[in-house]
């Protein structure tokens, strides 16, 4: 699994209607496809990712909106937010605006 892997399913125009929504099969195949690495992001185990703003924003969107689809309905679903929101806030310190000029192509 790699930071892209997760960007592009994340932004892939088919998922925006989902994205902030309630749907089961949405919820069903981010549980199949990104569970394992969720895993590790809450262990704390992707912190190579944050070397690069894409990957960093990979790891904000799993432990930050996967963790709504993986655990919804529960406090689970927010119990990352700490994490994201840090990891958010160090990446406005970190990357200048022509970095995250680069997000905008996704």
């Amino acid at each position: 699994m790699t930071p892209q892997t997760v960007l592009d399913f994340w932004f892939a125009e088919e998922n925006r209607p989902f994205q902030f929504s309630r749907n089961d099969g949405f919820d069903a195949q981010i549980r199949a496809q990104f569970f394992d690495i969720w895993q590790q992001a809450a262990l704390g185990e992707l912190s190579h990712w944050r070397d690069t703003l894409q990957g960093r924003l990979a790891e904000i969107i799993i432990l930050d909106q996967f963790s709504r689809n993986l655990f919804r309905d529960s406090p689970q679903a927010f119990a990352q937010d700490t994490a994201a929101l840090i990891l958010a806030q160090e990446a406005c310190l970190l990357y200048t605006s022509d970095a995250a000029d680069d997000l905008t192509r996704l």
